[in-house]
């Protein structure tokens, strides 16, 4: 059984799955983890299939939007790719070159759309050698690479729908996370330390995106006296 400890935030070579329902905050709690990673020493790449809104309030810039046959970033930074529907080849073959690339971060938003071959689950098991930290937001624990459960150090987990989702995420994280907590409340289980915490609500999702806009790097590729603006302007249309 698990028992109490301090919070830590994910190191740089840390695998992090956030699970929860559809409105218990788990997306605004993975952006909020990947707000305190060292942003400023590598570059993380989010892989967004739903237009997390978030984003959409931290800016373009200083996240600057990929595709997926673009050359991937080497300077630190954001970078967001968003995926659509028919293109798993596509994305197949950019998570391969994120595992050839290596010093890279990735950050998803659903992962049960990630496909089925086996780049992602090379991300998850090999990421601590490869120094490609993860974390990754599903609603359930169901139709998801098995490395987001045996491979993770730290699990957060929020409201789910289903009880028996539970008991599969404590087939992993031996701890009882079926207690009722207050809205939007979750646990956090530490792998290594063996410790669960309940934890209060993370901040509103404004904050989090100004968290985000203050710790995110950015340099223009030409310099121009009206390129940069504090003021976040909205996603290009570009094809993924």
């Amino acid at each position: 059984m698990a028992h109490a400890g301090s919070f830590r935030f994910p190191g740089g070579d840390a695998r992090t799955t956030v699970l929860g329902r559809t409105g218990s905050g788990k997306s605004t709690c993975g952006l909020w983890l990947l707000s305190h990673q060292r942003l400023d020493k590598r570059p993380w790449v989010c892989i967004d299939f739903k237009r997390e809104i978030i984003f959409d309030q931290v800016g373009f810039p200083p996240i600057q939007q990929i595709r997926l046959a673009d050359k991937l970033p080497k300077r630190p930074g954001l970078y967001l790719v968003s995926p659509r529907p028919g293109q798993e080849v596509a994305l197949e073959a950019f998570l391969w070159r994120l595992w050839q690339r290596e010093n890279i971060g990735v950050y998803v938003d659903e992962a049960a759309l990630m496909p089925d071959g086996d780049a992602f689950p090379a991300l998850l098991q090999q990421g601590r050698s490869k120094r490609i930290p993860v974390i990754a937001c599903s609603q359930r624990p169901v139709s998801v690479a098995r490395g987001l459960f045996s491979e993770a150090n730290f699990f957060a987990v929020y409201h789910m729908v289903d009880k028996r989702d539970y008991r599969i995420v404590e087939g992993f994280a031996p701890a009882e996370l079926s207690r009722p907590l207050p809205a939007f409340a979750w646990y956090w289980y530490d792998v290594q330390r063996d410790s669960l915490l309940a934890m209060a609500p993370v901040p509103r999702p404004e904050v989090v995106a100004d968290g985000l806009r203050e710790r995110i790097p950015y340099r223009a590729n030409d310099w121009h006296p009206f390129r940069w603006t504090s003021r976040p302007t909205g996603r290009l249309k570009i094809a993924a």
